[in-house]
């Protein structure tokens, strides 16, 4: 009886728990160097570190800098590090750019020579129900050249959105995500678990 009630409970909770791949994660780029002018000596580039993660709408890029700027442009724009058009561009030091669209997205400083010396990012983003399948092969552009070989942008105008203070020139803003991490995903599964556990041991307990 006692395995009964548990297997109740655990099958009610699962139900009410939203599936992990919808959770909207919120990642750091560049983790604790954060937004800056790499340094050289074989450290990482962004696109290396874009390369690590795997994106998808509703997804949070948190920037974090200080004395610079994210500017979002288009692909041609990228490959020059031209930042006379950008297709808008942040300046509030924690710039939190919600992904609203799968696509490529590029992501390049606004302060002169930055972009040349290698802070820029390519970040690709899937929809929810592409997780599932096997991963898009990541950019092959480095940060050390401007001729580095990039992929297309997507024919969608859309760019995303961001609640950072900043000059937004095609969107509204999107809700953020809560600041939980890349690892988000996978809380509510551990927890739902943790408690299917806990009420088989309450259950067997009442019933012993």
């Amino acid at each position: 009886m006692a395995s009964v009630v548990a297997a109740t409970i655990c099958i009610l909770l699962a139900a009410s728990v939203p599936p992990s791949s919808s959770m909207p994660a919120v990642y750091s780029v560049g983790d604790v160097r954060g937004w800056t002018l790499p340094s050289g000596n074989g450290a990482e580039t962004y696109n290396h570190w874009a390369k690590k993660n795997r994106f998808q709408v509703g997804d949070v890029l948190d920037f974090k800098y200080a004395n610079d700027s994210v500017f979002l442009v288009n692909h041609d724009d990228y490959k020059m590090c031209s930042t006379a058009s950008p297709v808008s561009r942040f300046t509030d030091g924690d710039t939190k750019f919600t992904f609203d669209r799968p696509g490529i997205f590029y992501f390049v400083s606004g302060v002169p020579g930055h972009c040349e010396a290698g802070q820029r990012m390519i970040v690709r983003v899937v929809a929810h129900s592409a997780l599932a399948a096997a991963p898009a092969s990541p950019p092959s552009a480095g940060f050390g050249s401007a001729s580095s070989p990039v992929v297309s942008a997507p024919a969608s105008p859309g760019y995303g959105s961001s609640a950072g203070g900043s000059t937004p020139t095609s969107f509204g803003p999107s809700p953020l995500a809560e600041p939980s991490g890349a690892s988000s995903r996978a809380l509510a599964a551990g927890f739902s678990l943790i408690t299917c556990l806990l009420a088989g041991v309450i259950a067997m307990i009442a019933f012993a």
